[in-house]
């Protein structure tokens, strides 16, 4: 990973900390039980296409150079869930 790379990821990250800090324990306990029950009642196919959604649209409202980054951290992300599950398989 090149060095402004690193450093542009460091950024989102510390941007990302101080919005979650800036929302209040109530708005994340209320985000909590409704995700939750949401999960619930719903399921894993229903949140995970509402996860792909928000996704998206996300991904329509970013800066090209945003938006590189974001889907290289998720392919980096995506590729390191596949093989902790398939190194979790064959460790069992």
């Amino acid at each position: 990973m090149d060095q402004d790379l690193q450093l542009s990821l460091a950024n989102n990250a510390k941007e990302w900390l101080a919005l979650s800090l800036s929302i209040s324990s109530a708005e994340k306990v209320a985000f909590s039980k409704i995700h939750d029950g949401f999960f619930t009642t719903y399921g894993a196919d229903f949140m995970a296409h509402v996860y792909r959604t928000t996704f998206e649209q996300t991904l329509q409202n970013m800066p090209d150079t945003e938006r590189i980054k974001l889907l290289s951290t998720f392919k980096k992300a995506m590729d390191q869930a596949i093989d902790e599950h398939y190194a979790a398989m064959h460790n069992s």
